[in-house]
């Protein structure tokens, strides 16, 4: 039988074409390299991706615990510094599990510089019928 985040990313067209990478035994985290398409023309990585990045996790972390799909209804991303780094991953940590409302916390590290962005994300619960 395939583990959750092998289903998970297959799934996920987006996260393959992202590269985006999970590991069960690392809850909340999502890892990428970044891609040479992921840069912005002053030769750093695109804020869109590091808030990719961001929703994906935040995803990820409920998923891991839950099981079910999510829906995102807000996304707040914060950016500490420009990223030019090779790779970066990020670390969700639900902070509010409800009936209808999934509220996480997440930061974007680099192993360079540290955190380069944090993120507030708020998930409307797709239960199953």
């Amino acid at each position: 039988m395939e583990d959750l985040a092998t289903r998970f990313y297959q799934d996920n067209p987006f996260w393959q074409w992202m590269g985006f990478q999970v590991d069960e035994n690392k809850p909340g985290r999502v890892d990428v390299e970044v891609k040479p398409e992921f840069f912005q023309h002053q030769g750093f990585v695109h804020g869109g991706v590091i808030s990719a990045l961001v929703d994906s996790a935040g995803a990820w972390a409920f998923i891991q615990q839950y099981g079910e799909g999510l829906r995102t209804i807000n996304l707040a991303v914060q950016y500490l510094s420009p990223v030019d780094s090779a790779k970066l991953w990020a670390n969700a940590r639900l902070v509010r599990v409800g009936q209808r409302i999934v509220i996480v916390a997440v930061e974007v590290e680099t192993p360079k510089t540290g955190p380069v962005a944090t993120g507030q994300v708020i998930y409307n619960r797709r239960r199953s019928r």
